[in-house]
């Protein structure tokens, strides 16, 4: 029989770049992904109960994918919304109306129902969290999140163009947070 030693230098070998690229996909830093790997390799390493894990590829995966969730959620870390507006702006205390958005992302927020754009200025512009933005408009969180997965529906439509399209990601930082 294998020892656990053996079969996590197997699975390793064989994997690590797979299990990288996993990381990588979420963190979006090929120098982390590689450290939260090694971490998850080390850690089982070190776990007594190791021997126990039949599925050692399917239990790296997860751990690996796991692992990498938290580190995003430990470090909040946010990505730009548009190439001329930092998350760091978004965050100033007074409300950021006179940001240059760009003709293309104006436009497409002209697009936005009166309810959604207004929820969505306050949410994604001001950096109001959900509660205080439902407070400050008088309806609910729930409206709140369903006017916010409303407006990025519309401009991902509306910037769909490859010219145009804009990092979806780093307009919904605040799924992070």
């Amino acid at each position: 029989m294998k020892t656990i030693h053996h079969r996590i230098e197997i699975v390793y070998k064989k994997h690590y770049r797979e299990f990288c690229l996993l990381s990588n996909s979420y963190v979006s830093s090929s120098d982390l992904a590689r450290d939260i790997v090694q971490d998850v390799f080390i850690e089982i390493l070190m776990n007594p109960k190791s021997t126990e894990i039949s599925n050692l590829k399917g239990y790296i995966w997860n751990s690996v994918k796991y692992a990498s969730i938290k580190q995003i959620k430990e470090t909040k870390r946010l990505t730009p919304i548009y190439e001329n507006i930092l998350v760091e702006d978004l965050f100033e205390d007074e409300p950021r109306k006179d940001v240059d958005l760009g003709p293309n992302l104006r436009s497409a927020m002209d697009k936005l129902p009166e309810q959604c754009k207004n929820v969505f200025e306050l949410c994604a512009l001001d950096g109001q969290k959900y509660q205080s933005a439902a407070d400050s408009l008088g309806i609910s969180v729930n409206t709140v999140k369903t006017q916010m997965k409303k407006a990025y529906r519309i401009l991902r439509i509306n910037l769909s163009d490859s010219s145009k399209k804009i990092s979806l990601l780093g307009i919904i930082y605040h799924l992070l947070q």
